[in-house]
């Protein structure tokens, strides 16, 4: 007896645009969170994957010494923490983002 099994995988990307230059984006599979960062809306295609030149940053309420990238969703609507973006150098290094303020605050 041969058993088949099959399963649908679903695959969403979520955005939410702010009143700066950055976008947020959340990738799902299914119900499981696989990815979640921020990218200047010039540098994303329509799909949410981001451009040759662009870059992803995310977000750490740590410390600048114990810095870490988690994959945990935000509340894109209430946000404000730009000031603790971070991003990922070539070398591997994590480096703290430039300043993106939003229009509200």
């Amino acid at each position: 007896m041969k058993t088949v099994l099959k399963k649908k995988i679903i695959l969403e990307t979520k955005r939410h645009d702010f009143d700066n230059q950055l976008a947020y984006i959340e990738v799902w599979q299914n119900t499981s969170l696989k990815d979640c960062f921020f990218a200047e809306k010039d540098f994303l295609f329509s799909d949410g994957s981001v451009k040759v030149g662009g870059t992803k940053y995310f977000y750490s309420p740590s410390s600048f010494g114990e810095v870490e990238k988690e994959i945990r969703s935000i509340k894109p609507a209430i946000f404000s923490s730009f000031e603790s973006l971070y991003y990922i150098d070539v070398n591997g290094e994590i480096l703290k983002a430039g300043e993106f303020k939003d229009s509200h605050g």
